[in-house]
């Protein structure tokens, strides 16, 4: 039972939808309201002839629009058709019709990173830098197009449920660089407060891409500290902090950024355009370059505490270091070395002591993971985190033993973990050349399936995972309109998913095998109100 797409049904009984459904004609059904900001609706839609979920962006009915306004909103879907890039949303074709003015994109299912940050706070560094790198390569890919966002912000970043993709969105306020100077005017201020540019804030008409070098400083400091640096009781308050004050960095110091990203965050912050990283590429080379530089001083202070060794030991460090610093020398990067106190040849009697010690050969680890959650690896000390879809490599020491270990991260509500944990090793005697590991809902060969729950209907659902002898009730409740994750559960072929509205009526899906992806265990199910049968 259930598909992906929302069955077939009347049109929401609102007159803005009623309208939106004639102007889009007979092979478009509109399904709900998805959000409304202070000029624009966003429409959820099924294109019933290609079966597949659309988003509409259209301006409000409810309101009176001058020429510009409308000229603006086309100029939005212009800049996002000009753009084509994996982190954006491409528009399928922009439309005037009864009366109104909208554009129609692909429907995205997730969160704004806004919606996260306020339900998990700070994020951790590796996360946050996985969500900022995309963006920021986005953002150089808009700015090569001449194009500048200029409300670079968490409500425009979406991430996508399932594949964890970061996307920048609404490009309403866009300025075309390169294009007639009359689509924003001198002294017309455009922009979020919390994370609008001093240049911006105070009216002027040459903002260009360090505007979003500014906005993105921003955001990236919100999400390693959970607020924006300044903040205020008016937006006044806010603006004339932009203007005037210091970036906090005693926030960052308190919740741990390291001190190379805490210098990066600062340098996109400067008050004065001239004295910023001068573009969103800039800013993504120092993220790559400042922590290489971070792993050659860690190697710099550890070669300063081998002085006291044997020789050979000695040796061995400075290698090491040395291969450091041909890395970073290959990638360009400007760096200074750490220049210890030469070492004293040996004499005739140390020679014979001394073996030649080869400099170690490295290999290569590559996790591709392919769950519909990210995961969390462990290689000795160190934590990464492997986004679903996403492959990480990793550079390790050949003829060495390897264990590592991984573990899903599991999706919580209210405190509380969902489904069960998977985990498993990556183990070996000895590295040579390039090891794989494919991460798959096949671990241990036992299949887990992992369900994510839509409500079509117009009532909150509770949901429970059916399996072998027993049930795994979610203890939640998911309102009209929502999706949840439920984490990951064994499979068998009587496997099913149970949900009970607030009325006491239920509805199961079973058979469910034929539609769980046999790699990532995924499966969508679409519980609508035909599905239920009265207790």
């Amino acid at each position: 039972m259930g598909d992906d797409l929302p069955a077939p049904r009347r049109a929401p009984e609102s007159a803005a939808a009623d309208r939106l459904a004639r102007a889009l004609g007979p092979g478009y059904e509109v399904v709900r309201l998805v959000g409304r900001g202070g000029f624009a609706e966003v429409y959820e839609v099924i294109d019933t002839d290609l079966q597949r979920r659309l988003a509409v962006k259209v301006l409000r009915a409810d309101l009176p629009w001058s020429s510009g306004t409308i000229s603006r909103f086309k100029q939005e879907a212009r800049a996002i058709a000009r753009l084509n890039h994996p982190n954006t949303l491409p528009i399928h074709f922009v439309g005037e019709a009864n009366g109104l003015t909208f554009y129609v994109m692909p429907y995205l299912e997730g969160r704004s990173l806004s919606d996260i940050l306020r339900e998990e706070g700070p994020l951790p560094v590796a996360r946050a830098l996985a969500i900022a790198e995309p963006i920021l390569e986005t953002l150089e890919h808009a700015h090569r197009n001449g194009l500048v966002h200029r409300d670079v912000k968490p409500d425009n970043i979406l991430i996508e449920a399932g594949t964890g993709r970061p996307l920048l969105v609404d490009f309403g306020i866009v300025k075309w660089v390169d294009g007639p100077t009359h689509h924003t005017q001198t002294g017309f201020i455009v922009g979020t407060p919390l994370y609008m540019s001093p240049e911006q804030a105070l009216g002027k008409g040459d903002v260009d891409g360090r505007a979003d070098v500014y906005g993105m400083g921003v955001v990236l400091f919100h999400m390693l500290t959970g607020a924006p640096p300044f903040e205020g009781d008016t937006s006044e308050e806010i603006v004339s902090r932009h203007l005037h004050e210091e970036v906090p960095v005693g926030s960052l110091e308190r919740d741990r950024v390291p001190g190379w990203l805490s210098d990066i965050i600062v340098a996109c912050l400067e008050k004065r355009p001239d004295d910023r990283l001068p573009g969103a590429q800039a800013v993504l080379e120092a993220i790559r370059a400042r922590g290489l530089t971070e792993e050659q001083r860690r190697l710099g202070e550890e070669l300063k505490a081998t002085r006291s060794l044997p020789a050979t030991r000695r040796r061995r460090w400075r290698r090491s270091f040395t291969m450091a610093g041909a890395a970073l020398a290959v990638l360009g990067t400007s760096w200074v070395a750490f220049r210890p106190e030469p070492e004293a040849r040996p004499g005739p009697s140390d020679t014979a002591a001394l073996p030649i010690v080869a400099p170690p050969r490295h290999a290569t680890l590559v996790v591709e993971n392919q769950l519909a959650a990210p995961i969390a690896l462990a290689i000795g000390d160190t934590d990464r985190t492997v986004l679903p879809g996403e492959t990480m490599r990793l550079t390790v020491e050949a003829g060495r033993p390897l264990d590592a270990h991984w573990a899903i991260v599991q999706p919580s509500i209210a405190g509380r973990l969902l489904g069960l944990e998977v985990e498993g090793t990556i183990a070996t005697k000895a590295v040579d050349g390039e090891l794989r590991q494919l991460v798959d809902a096949g671990v241990g060969d036992t299949l887990r399936f992992a369900p994510t729950v839509v409500n079509r209907t117009r009532r909150p659902i509770g949901v429970a995972v059916v399996g072998d002898r027993d049930s795994t009730d979610c203890r939640c409740r998911i309102s009209p309109g929502d999706s949840l994750r439920l984490g990951y559960y064994l499979f068998s072929p009587r496997s099913a998913v149970r949900v009970r509205n607030d009325r006491g009526a239920t509805a199961r899906y079973d058979a469910l095998g034929d539609r769980v992806d046999e790699v990532s265990g995924a499966v969508s199910i679409t519980v609508r109100p035909e599905d239920f049968r009265s207790r």
